[in-house]
């Protein structure tokens, strides 16, 4: 695991308590991917699948990192804030899953990222997607207002 993983790990431990009970693992795919792995006996519901609560957050983990990650690798000292989400839900999870955010690679995210580095409030919609044994469970979208300390 490398030292940003790491260390944003440890940050969602010591600034979301809820991680610390939710068995999550990072795990960094190149530049553009962040995939969060958890077991589903620290997420488990009442019918013995993964809690659709659990299934949201960790979805929402993962694209929150995949951004942080960004701006950690771009020397920007910026925060993000998810503003509006949704997740469909195609079938229940059973087993351990991973939620994966992939950043998108049409040019949005750099017009993002230039636009953050300008100081400027700017909005991405970023999705993620639920696999158990490399089968979609859900799909999450939501869209994150990221901000620096710029004025």
């Amino acid at each position: 695991m490398g030292q940003r993983v790491t260390w944003l790990e440890e940050t969602l431990r010591e600034e979301v308590p809820l991680t610390r009970h939710m068995g999550l693992r990072l795990e960094e795919q190149g530049d553009r991917k962040l995939v969060v792995q958890a077991s589903l006996t620290s997420n488990v519901n009442i019918h013995g699948t993964a809690f659709g609560g659990s299934l949201f957050s960790i979805c929402a983990i993962a694209c929150w990192g995949a951004l942080h990650l960004s701006f950690t690798r771009a020397g920007l000292a910026a925060h993000s804030v998810l503003g509006r989400a949704s997740i469909d839900y195609a079938r229940p999870v059973r087993g351990d899953f991973e939620a994966c955010c992939e950043l998108p690679g049409d040019g949005s995210f750099e017009t993002f990222m230039d636009r953050l580095g300008l100081g400027r409030r700017t909005p991405m919609e970023l999705v993620a997607e639920v696999r158990e044994k490399n089968q979609i469970a859900a799909v999450f979208r939501g869209t994150y207002s990221a901000f620096t300390d710029q004025r």
